[in-house]
């Protein structure tokens, strides 16, 4: 096990000492315009249902706890991947990426420039707590895990980033998100990654054999706890933030167009929210409203989001080549 994943699993009190301040923070870092020619905001191929082949429904398959787990593994990849090198400017290293199905690359994205030394503290803990989770699935899984699929991480136009956060609009954008041009915009991302993975997680976990609960549901909820902690940072700075340059929005405003844009991939209903609004709404745990259980995403409605598509597809978006295992297809979830 490598350096990041020792510290992942070793500093969950540093961690909690963090997120008790975060409500200090302070010298929040103006938004900025991203443009696609500035560099890791590259003009990458459209994510869109052209870049495979559509079917009118996924085909039916009957998954075991395995493939559960192997599903959750393959988005683990994903996660990872973004939080290392958007801190470290490097993906995981290639002890953790091996196993049975194609070996794919990370492509795209670079390390971001944080001059907050608090949220640098703290993505830095939810980058080797995922690490960590990779490390554990990997071992739990034997012989029977996975490989890393080929992952891409760009922001700028067509890439997945751009489609995954921008709501459509009749309007051509002149201007493209690149979630590495600042401290905000790497956040922004990092939630919004992180609330499909805990919802698919949480489907995940509901549909698993009793015995493979007793690890599953307290890596669940883990996994629930660093999402509730990026929300939590994410409300802060936006509750303390000063108006932004430029007559851009705010960190609240675009916290909500980025749940909408979301919102269309898998379905009716809406399964993403945004993280509340200015003042005492906080809106930090995403769940039903009704019965305040956590919203739960099935794997054919998370890959609808990642592959950026609404149609039954089996590549795309943050997977150009798709995800090995027997969970594949996204929905039908137009």
């Amino acid at each position: 096990m490598n350096s990041n994943v020792d510290r992942g699993l070793e500093s969950r009190r540093g961690f909690l000492g963090v997120i008790g301040g975060v409500s200090a923070m302070t010298g929040i870092a103006l938004l900025s315009s991203c443009k696609d020619d500035v560099v890791g905001a590259e003009n990458v191929p459209a994510p869109t249902a052209t870049s495979t082949t559509a079917v009118s429904v996924p085909p039916t398959y009957t998954a075991t706890d395995t493939d559960r787990l192997n599903f959750a593994l393959q988005l683990h990849y994903l996660v990872a991947s973004f939080l290392q090198v958007g801190l470290n400017g490097s993906a995981l290293a290639a002890n953790l990426t091996t196993g049975s199905g194609t070996l794919g690359q990370v492509s795209g994205g670079r390390r971001v420039t944080f001059s907050d030394q608090k949220l640098l503290a703290i993505l830095r803990e939810v980058t080797n707590t995922t690490t960590a989770r990779v490390a554990f699935l990997r071992k739990t899984l034997g012989n029977a895990v996975t490989a890393q699929p080929a992952i891409s991480i760009a922001g700028g136009q067509n890439s997945a980033f751009q489609a995954f956060s921008v709501p459509t609009s009749t309007t051509a954008p002149t201007s493209f998100y690149d979630p590495y041009a600042s401290e905000n915009d790497f956040l922004l991302a990092a939630v919004g990654l992180s609330a499909v993975l805990t919802s698919a997680m949480d489907e995940l976990a509901w549909n698993m054999a009793t015995s493979t609960r007793t690890y599953f549901g307290p890596l669940t909820a883990g996994i629930a706890a660093t999402d509730s902690a990026l929300r939590n940072v994410l409300f802060t700075r936006a509750s303390v933030e000063t108006t932004p340059a430029n007559g851009q929005p705010t960190l609240f405003t675009r916290a909500s167009r980025m749940a909408s844009a979301r919102n269309p991939f898998d379905g009716p209903g809406n399964r993403d929210q945004d993280i509340g609004s200015r003042g005492t709404s906080p809106n930090i745990g995403i769940t039903d409203g009704a019965n305040w259980v956590a919203i739960r995403r099935s794997p054919e409605q998370a890959l609808g989001i990642l592959y950026t598509s609404v149609l039954s597809v089996s590549s795309g978006g943050f997977f150009p080549a798709g995800i090995n295992g027997i969970i594949k297809y996204s929905g039908a979830n137009s």
